[in-house]
């Protein structure tokens, strides 16, 4: 009984050790945000096996894009922002309890325009 006891603990812990196991893929950690020389924002998504509600947010919380977003083949999204004006705006990316927020800084000289990493 000891031998089957011991042998059946070997086996247990030799397959756990074996065991890979998956964390989640955070969305923060799947995504990527750039600003390009020609003012537009680029939103790169890894795949997720999830979709999301995207918006761009202006400095009251005003939704001035929003879309649903399926996210089980990635995205690469490209926004034109030069319309925009002055302004500090939020880029979010929400997947179920998970929100992403990447903020943005358009000023009056096009080349000071920053995003807040």
């Amino acid at each position: 009984m000891k031998k089957v006891l011991t042998l059946m603990l070997g086996l247990v812990a030799s397959a756990a050790s074996f065991a890979n196991p998956t964390t989640p893929q955070t969305v923060a950690a799947q995504t990527h945000v750039v600003m390009t020389p020609e003012h537009k924002i680029k939103l790169f998504v890894q795949p997720l096996q999830t979709k999301g509600q995207l918006a761009i947010l202006d400095a009251s919380g005003q939704a001035i894009y929003n879309q649903n977003v399926a996210l089980q083949k990635g995205l690469s999204q490209q926004f034109d922002i030069s319309n925009l004006g002055t302004g500090t705006f939020r880029l979010t990316l929400v997947t179920g309890a998970e929100t992403l927020t990447k903020t943005f800084v358009l000023q009056a000289n096009p080349n000071e325009s920053f995003i807040v990493q």
